[in-house]
């Protein structure tokens, strides 16, 4: 990764990258903090957004109504109520099958498979650079929404910002002067700058070829593999284009150089849709589903699933377009799905896979240096099937190839910003012959008298190219401006494009002085150069001139242009970081389909067909059965396959993710295998869980961990296991996104709310000195995720829709995918779009397959998760021992806009800040463990509970509790009497810990036999009620719950324990230990430490047990038994009051 350095600018700067795809689009952005490092974050949050992995992007598409006014915009026009109005207004729809954005491409791009007539004409009105002044502008406004939501005080942030925002533009390689033209243009009419000279200096345009380059060295190659100059390729396939740029690359030092003429290729994404529609077309012709409605409905599904999942041709593909009602085994559909034959799907692939392979060998041929490495990026990228086939042949050429990107295709958006931090690319390769038409004297021993430059010209940044020229005019008013037409000849091409070079030469006009020619005609003539730069993103032009005495001029040339973040079958286009956590069994118990995967269309066939059993919310079967939950039982969680406990469900799905895991860096990383086997010894896993686990669930998970094969069974093995909480890493992640650093300042506190599907966990936080943190109230765990939403919406659908209870499921799965993401305001209706345009049932508020809901009806569905949040926070908020100011809220949940409206309506009029500090919501958990491992920033932990032990107590017949239980009093060896049941606490609930700090308890033991002293045995307990100080465990018997036992094997020490005489001279042992625990980490440490007889003189010598464990136990299994951890550190205990554990009784002191 590129080492970058702190902004040297004087001012806080804002730099927005607009990637307008053809398909979809993305935004990305840095402020620029004078002396601070500049963070790249990506805007991963838009209106009417769905998917919960965070996705960066949205979709080129744009409604206008019948006055060309823009109606929805991105993913707010694909909500179900805007098609409905749509179609009852007559609004006209623009994406990328009307592709809109190609009414702008370059006429000179190669695309015979595409013409003027292929592509549907605009709204009346509009032309294609209005169209993309009015997305621009929509993207503008979502910047400033997500900048305003994302940081603490976000509203004023924008406000000293708004002013001094530099915009890059990017566009195909394959996109000119005219092009270039169009979107200045467009960025004007947007409102992104005055049409100003100083308006416009704030934009900068660059190809998406070179902006990829920008993100790959800037995020993911290492310069120790760049030490020497390396020929390097990177292929940005898009929706529309295919845009290749060829480098030769040193790393160390930097020095970037394009190495061959840009290639772009119209043969992206959308055209395998248009060529799939073809084939639907085909097939289905005759039947009921071949009407263009439904076909049409069918190329859609291709386009958002089957397309992205497609990875085998040796296996079928499907379209899940209707209800389970939807048969024709004729046309190969059955239950809503048409079956695709996978070699008819690979076709529709093959001429934008041929097209990359010619480009490349073009440019591999045009470089002057061999080409080694290959980086695939871009939103095509993601196709599985498409990397499987180039990187076969890539293979077969010993070039390295690889997809090096967490997003697929934010690449080109986050590279723009780099582009203008970094500005690696030191020169650029001319694409054709460029020089201008002129008249010279007529020489017939010379053919040719055009001064041209030649195209594969390699031009640095600063390099001029010039040529002079003589200008004859007939009057001097003529010699007041200077026009001269640039040209650029593209071999066979019957139009070349012109560009004009303008400037005002009326100055030097006046010292013109008139001349007569050979014929007797007088005239003014006029010398000047036209310099041309083309080593920059953009063409740059001046013209020069001599006055006639001692000085050259140079004046710069206004040009004006004649326009003419990947898993297994993941879908998810903007790069979803996250796979549903689902996993199919055969009935043999063996995993057959985990993740993504589980979710393909033919696994209900295998469901139907071979008895496999699909479960998902199986991590429920690991909550702590003392959480609060009334409102779910076992019996509400799908039942686990028989043989199979939710440990090895676990385990089943770690082994799943550590595969992926192994797979993405082989894919990504230049020479991933080899970098994976030097390391695979080696790895730190990090595993998160939520708040309200405790020490059962954390030995589940090690336990899981070694039987998914992360790590050996074996002291050294479990080292590399650490865990923690899913609070404290979403704390890690706030920190190092730099998102939320100033929600962090003074002496007040913040709560982190972290909504994911199944639990809700609320931790609050206070920073003591940089960069050292302390919790300051015991984190809170609810079990009011985001699936109890989609439960109490099917129980919702079940009720209400009689005659459809075979599609129940169905429709229930489709809300909790789409409809629950993108709700937002319960005074809209809600849409469930579950069949085909056929179904219709006004009854039921069912119409063209969508089933309408009340706004208000699906809120209540919310109602319990939000007011679960807000009691939550209002308990921290009271147990704190600082003032709260502000409320983060991260997680897969925190994308639901109705929460996090629902929530800013209760905690703004508090005063408190609110906002999403994170740019893929639901990562927040997975990049803050790993920042945990790095930065380890909490040092003090506080007790969720009050902590102790149960014991029995020295019997005071003073003490009015002790009096009342006088006849439960128990004699000991020693002639003393006890009370059975009570508490000793350990540590009190609240209290703050740090890391290294101990609490320990006294107590001994009295027996008869001294072989009962070979082993101590005692459990932890912990206290769950509301009393600060409870002292007997039968009074409140449903508080108390064991939390790990410990024990330690003290036969060498009972050797050395002297005999005592007692009661009526009965001998009896005493064998003196403390429990010692340490809180203050993110795992219980457990340890038991005693005194031993060293000498005859009964001097008592320190000691602690190195072999001491702390076990806690099972969920399933009263009997399993798991140490937690070791300890071979020696530590002197202080003598304190004693306790006395006796015949597997526990007494107080």
């Amino acid at each position: 990764m590129l080492p970058r350095q702190p902004y040297r600018g004087p001012v806080r700067k804002l730099v927005l990258a607009f990637d307008v795809g053809t398909t979809y689009s993305a935004i990305s952005y840095c402020i620029l903090d004078p002396g601070e490092v500049p963070k790249i974050e990506p805007v991963t949050r838009y209106p009417a957004q769905e998917h919960s992995g965070g996705n960066s992007k949205i979709p080129s598409i744009l409604y206008y109504d019948s006055n060309g006014t823009a109606r929805a915009i991105g993913a707010e026009a694909r909500q179900e109520h805007i098609i409905e109005r749509a179609e009852e207004d007559g609004w006209i729809k623009l994406e990328w099958f009307v592709l809109w954005k190609l009414h702008l491409r370059a006429r000179n791009l190669a695309a015979n498979h595409i013409t003027d007539d292929d592509i549907p004409p605009l709204p009346r009105g509009k032309n294609a650079v209005e169209v993309l002044g009015d997305f621009m502008q929509y993207l503008f406004r979502c910047a400033r929404s997500y900048i305003e939501e994302t940081h603490p005080s976000g509203s004023n942030l924008w406000r000293s910002l708004e002013n001094r925002i530099e915009f890059v533009l990017t566009h195909p390689n394959g996109w000119e002067g005219p092009q270039q033209k169009q979107i200045r243009l467009a960025a004007v009419l947007g409102g992104l700058i005055p049409s100003t000279e100083d308006g416009m200096a704030r934009v900068h345009l660059l190809t998406e070829g070179e902006a990829s380059l920008h993100y790959c060295v800037a995020n993911i190659l290492a310069s120790d593999a760049f030490s020497a100059s390396q020929g390097v390729v990177v292929i940005d396939a898009g929706g529309g284009t295919l845009d290749l740029s060829a480098y030769s690359m040193n790393l160390s030092p930097t020095l970037i150089e394009e190495v061959a003429a840009a290639e772009c290729r119209l043969q992206g994404s959308v055209f395998v849709t248009r060529r799939a529609h073809d084939l639907l077309q085909e097939k289905l012709s005759g039947s009921r589903f071949g009407t263009p409605d439904i076909v049409q409905q069918m190329t859609d599904i291709f386009d958002g699933t089957t397309k992205l999942r497609f990875r085998n041709p040796e296996d079928p593909s499907y379209i899940k377009f209707g209800t389970v009602r939807d048969k024709d085994p004729q046309r190969d559909i059955r239950n809503g799905q048409l079956k695709l034959s996978g070699h008819d799907v690979a076709k529709l692939f093959e001429p934008s896979i041929s097209s990359i392979i010619e480009a490349f060998e073009i440019q591999r041929k045009a470089a002057g240096t061999p080409i080694t490495f290959v980086f695939f990026v871009g939103g095509f990228a993601a196709s599985d099937w498409i990397f499987a086939k180039l990187q076969a042949y890539f293979q077969s050429l010993s070039i390295s190839f690889s997809r090096p990107d967490n997003h697929c295709n934010k690449a080109v958006a986050d590279g723009a910003v780099s582009y203008f931090i970094d500005h690696l690319v030191s020169s650029r390769v001319a694409r054709f012959t460029y020089g201008t038409e002129c008249s010279v004297p007529f020489n017939p021993f010379d053919m040719e008298h055009r001064a041209r430059q030649k195209d594969g010209t390699r031009v640095s940044e600063q390099q001029e190219f010039s040529e002079t020229f003589a200008i004859r005019r007939y009057n001097q008013a003529a010699c007041n401006q200077v026009d001269v037409g640039i040209m650029s000849y593209r071999g066979l091409l019957p139009k070349p494009d012109w560009m004009d070079t303008e400037r005002n030469t009326s100055k030097i006009a006046e010292k013109l002085t008139l001349k007569r020619s050979a014929e007797g005609t007088t005239y003014y003539a006029m010398e000047v150069k036209v310099i041309l730069l083309f080593g920059l993103t953009e063409l740059k032009a001046v013209i020069g001139w001599e006055d006639g005495v001692s000085h050259i001029g140079f004046l710069g040339c206004t040009i004006s242009y004649l326009l003419g973040h990947r898993f297994p079958s993941q879908e998810n286009v903007g790069g979803d970081c996250k796979i549903p956590s689902i996993i199919c069994y055969d009935p043999d118990g063996t995993v057959c389909a985990v993740g993504a995967e589980a979710t393909q269309e033919y696994i209900e066939e295998k469901i139907e067909d071979d008895g496999w059993v699909k479960l998902e919310w199986w991590k429920l079967h690991l909550r702590p059965r003392t959480m609060a939950s009334s409102h779910v039982t076992d019996q509400d969680i799908p039942a686990l396959p028989q043989n199979k406990t939710a440990v090895q469900v676990l385990a089943d799905f770690m082994h799943y993710l550590y595969q992926c895991a192994r797979k993405y860096i082989e894919e990504s990383h230049s020479n991933g295998a080899d970098m994976l086997r030097s390391v695979e010894h080696t790895i730190e896993f990090v595993l998160s869980h939520p708040n309200g686990w405790e020490g059962p669930q954390q030995t589940q998970i090690r336990n899981a961990a070694i039987m998914a094969g992360l790590v050996p069974d074996t002291p050294e093995g479990r080292t590399r296991i650490h865990l923690v909480t899913e609070g404290e890493a979403s704390l890690h992640y706030c920190l190092g996104s730099g998102l939320a650093a100033d929600g962090f300042q003074g002496d007040q506190g913040v709560i982190i709310v972290d909504a994911g599907g199944g639990t809700i966990d609320v931790s609050a936080y206070h920073m003591t000195t940089l960069p050292s943190f302390e919790e300051i109230a015991p984190a809170e765990c609810r079990l009011q995720g985001s699936i109890f939403v989609s439960r109490r919406a099917k129980a919702m659908l079940r009720g209400t829709l009689l005659g459809f209870e075979d599609m129940i499921s169905h429709m229930a799965t489709i809300f909790d995918s789409t409809t629950k993401q993108r709700f937002s305001n319960e005074d809209d209706p809600a849409y469930i779009k579950f069949g085909t345009i056929r179904d219709k049932d006004p009854n039921f508020n069912i119409r063209s397959g969508q089933l309408k809901l009340m706004g208000s009806d699906v809120a209540a569905l919310f109602e319990p998760s939000a007011g679960a949040i807000i009691d939550a926070i209002e308990e921290q908020r009271h147990a704190a021992a600082r003032t709260i100011s502000t409320v983060f809220l991260v997680g897969g949940f925190a994308a639901s806009d109705w929460l996090f409206t629902k929530l800013q309506n209760h905690l703004r009029p508090l005063g408190l800040d609110f906002c999403r500090p994170d740019s893929h919501t639901a990562k927040a958990v997975a990049d803050g463990a790993v920042a945990f491992f790095l930065d380890h920033r909490v040092s003090a932990r506080v007790a969720k509970f009050t902590y102790g032990t149960r014991c029995a107590t020295q019997f005071d017949r003073n003490d009015p509790q002790h009096k009342l239980r006088a006849s439960m009093a128990v004699p000991r060896p020693s002639g003393r009497t006890v009370l059975p049941n009570a508490f000793s606490a350990i540590l009190t609930k609240g209290t703050a810990v740090s890391e290294t700090k101990e609490f320990s308890k006294s107590f001994i033991t009295e027996v008869v036999d001294r072989s009962a002293c070979n082993m101590i045995t005692t459990e932890v307990i912990c206290y769950r009620g509301d009393s600060p100080s409870p002292r007997w465990t039968d009074l409140e018997p449903g508080m108390f719950s064991t939390l790990c036992n410990v024990h330690a094997d003290t036969s060498k020490v009972a050797r050395t324990i002297s005999p005592r005489r007692g009661y009526a001279g009965l001998q009896f042992y005493r064998q003196e230990f403390s429990i010692i625990l340490m809180f203050g980490l993110t795992e219980l440490q457990a340890q038991l430490c005693w005194k031993e007889d060293v000498s005859a003189s009964r001097d008592l010598a320190p000691r602690c047990d190195i072999d001491a464990r702390a076990m806690f136990r099972g969920l399933n299994e009263g009997k399993e038994r798991t140490p937690l951890t070791y300890d071979t550190n020696a530590r002197i205990l202080d003598r304190s009051p004693a306790a006395v554990v006796f015949d597997q009784v526990v007494e107080a002191a």
